[in-house]
Formats: structure tokens, C-alpha cells, sequence
């Protein structure tokens, strides 16, 4: 289910997404600063299904989506 943050409306990003700034403590930047993602499943810049994976990727529209 989407989280609603005032006028847009975000998604909750698949749990095998992964970026560097989850493995280190930098709580005054964006958790996705970097722009930098892989998938827990592939350990590569692409999911499952082939397709590139990222912050608005990721989402429940793909099959491979995990919550």
C-alpha cells in the first residue's frame, strides 16, 4: 500500500533493494544519497525479471517485488 507524503505519493521500495548507505551510520543524508542500487537477489544493478533496479524501480508493479 502506498504511503501518502502530503501532495505525492511514495512507494514502499522492494526489500532486496540495496545501497551503500544502508551499511553506515549517516543520519543527516538521504538513505538513498548515492544513487547507487543492487538487488540481494542478482548482487547486480538488475533484478530477476532483467530490469534495472532503483529507489522508484522497485516497486510493487514488478514481479519480482518483495515487501
Amino acid at each position: 500500500m502506498p504511503i501518502t507524503d502530503q501532495s505525492t505519493q511514495t512507494q514502499i521500495p522492494c526489500s532486496n533493494l540495496r545501497s551503500k548507505e544502508m551499511f553506515h551510520d549517516a543520519s543527516d543524508t538521504d538513505e538513498y544519497s548515492s544513487g547507487l542500487y543492487w538487488c540481494a537477489v542478482t548482487q547486480e544493478p538488475f533484478g530477476p525479471d532483467r530490469q534495472p533496479v532503483g529507489k522508484c524501480e522497485c516497486c510493487s508493479g514488478r514481479g519480482c517485488y518483495l515487501r
